[in-house]
């Protein structure tokens, strides 16, 4: 009896620990569905530019001049100016692709070691092989030298996250908590990085590295949304002349939760978008 229930102990833990792999949504200090702009803040022109016939196109940029360590952003078809994969290339442990505290170049066993078993192991010929894992959205290369030399993530949101969840809809007191913290990293973490802000006839949006932006607000994007949101504290949710709650819908998307802000401050509406089994800040209106 005891063993039997050692052995469904076992299972479980090892079930719960393939299906619980986290979905990482940053490499290189880029986050996915960034803007191209974003990109070309940081690296100006490609090395190279590569068209594929499904309407995908890759843009190459050089880390080391011989070559030998690159970084590629892949836009999709459906909307080029966004960013729907990061792959970071280089053997090297110099190269930091700020990835789960990783460094480029170490051995295939002290990445198991720190990731987990992958799912999937994929012979690559010359290149080596590729370890996969399941229900998440990144994979490594290893080379024909046992050494890390890609990291690769992609936005699969829709196929691990397909229906949006009504509950995960945050109240309008944890959004005040978020954006009052004034600290860029927690906001961060209930913004799209598609956010769009609109203010007198501009619109703002996020032209630097996620990184950048979250250490020096190169865009003043955090700066825009404290000033905004002066105010938001006194809302009281339950009076419909001061704030009411309901949903856009587009032909071919998810439905968005739009917060509307009807009296005493600036910031008139907040639009939310579900994205990585999320629903995150997506448009700020004025």
């Amino acid at each position: 009896m005891k063993k039997h229930i050692l052995i469904l102990t076992i299972l479980f833990l090892n079930s719960s620990f393939i299906f619980s792999q986290e979905v990482i949504t940053e490499l290189n200090g880029f986050k996915l569905r960034q803007f191209k702009d974003a990109v070309k803040s940081e690296y100006k022109e490609p090395f190279q530019v590569k068209n594929f016939d499904d309407g995908f196109i890759a843009e190459i940029y050089l880390i080391k001049p011989d070559s030998t360590a690159y970084v590629i952003f892949e836009y999709p078809s459906w909307n080029k100016e966004i960013i729907f994969s990061i792959q970071i290339y280089g053997a090297f442990k110099d190269i930091d692709p700020r990835f789960q505290n990783l460094k480029m170049g170490i051995s295939e066993n002290e990445l198991i070691e720190k990731i987990g078993k992958p799912s999937n192991s994929k012979d690559i010929g010359e290149y080596g092989k590729v370890l996969e894992y399941e229900n998440t959205n990144y994979s490594f290369e290893i080379n024909n030298n046992g050494k890390l030399a890609s990291i690769k993530i992609v936005d699969n949101y829709n196929e691990l996250f397909p229906d949006p969840k009504v509950e995960k809809i945050p109240s309008l007191e944890k959004i005040k908590e978020v954006l009052n913290s004034k600290n860029p990293k927690i906001i961060s973490e209930i913004l799209s990085p598609e956010l769009e802000i609109y203010l007198d006839n501009t619109t703002l949006f996020f032209k630097q590295s996620w990184e950048d932006e979250i250490n020096s607000d190169s865009s003043k994007m955090y700066k825009t949304i404290s000033e905004i949101i002066k105010g938001i504290i006194e809302i009281d949710a339950s009076d419909e002349n001061q704030y009411e709650e309901n949903i856009r819908l587009t032909h071919g998307e998810n439905p968005k939760h739009v917060l509307k802000f009807k009296t005493g401050i600036k910031l008139k509406e907040i639009v939310m978008k579900w994205e990585n089994g999320k629903y995150l800040i997506w448009e700020i209106k004025t």
